[in-house]
């Protein structure tokens, strides 16, 4: 009876701390600018998609930015009037395509970033891909338009039963820095989606 309890804690235990939000952030190879304002889905929302800011490659003798900004999609990308995510974003580069989940979530990232390079140019950010709640196979992604810059990083996931809904970028401002690298890092919120 006692070992029959123990187990009835313990699943309730670990289905307790699977309903709640689970901060991840990117791993922290790069770490200039500062954190924009968190910002979430509305209730009952999630991220189904998204899209990258990215300046295009100027040239060896020219300052490279990469990513300048996320945004998430709060529902199904190619609605106009879907709620969308950014916290902060740089000011250099265009708006790429947009990458769908839909009608699945996001539910986990993986960011592609040059290190530190001494004196040569610095990037951070370059690249983003997503997984999906609804593909086919786990491992499998959708990659951004971003550059290809540097290494991707390790894979951060929500829990199995949850999705990205909340977002915090880490930018560094290109006003105020010789050699900018506008994003860094990101911090997303899972809930049950």
């Amino acid at each position: 009876m006692a070992s029959q309890l123990y187990i009835f804690v313990l699943f309730a235990f670990v289905s307790s701390a699977y309903s709640e939000s689970l901060n991840i952030t990117s791993p922290p190879v790069t770490n200039w600018g500062t954190w924009g304002a968190f910002e979430r889905c509305p209730e009952g929302k999630a991220a189904q998609g998204f899209q990258l800011r990215t300046q295009p490659f100027q040239g060896v003798f020219g300052d490279d930015t990469a990513v300048n900004g996320l945004r998430l999609f709060c529902g199904d990308p190619f609605n106009q009037t879907t709620p969308t995510l950014t916290s902060n974003a740089g000011s250099t580069g265009n708006w790429g395509s947009t990458y769908s989940c839909y009608p699945g979530f996001v539910n986990g990232f993986q960011l592609r970033v040059e290190t530190y390079q001494g004196s040569g140019d610095d990037t951070a950010t370059n690249n983003m891909r997503i997984f999906c709640s609804n593909a086919a196979d786990p491992n499998q992604y959708i990659e951004g338009d971003g550059l290809n810059f540097g290494i991707w990083g390790e894979t951060r996931r929500c829990f199995s039963t949850q999705a990205i809904a909340g977002l915090q970028t880490q930018v560094e401002d290109c006003d105020s820095a010789d050699d900018c690298t506008a994003l860094n890092n990101i911090l997303t919120e899972c809930r049950d989606a």
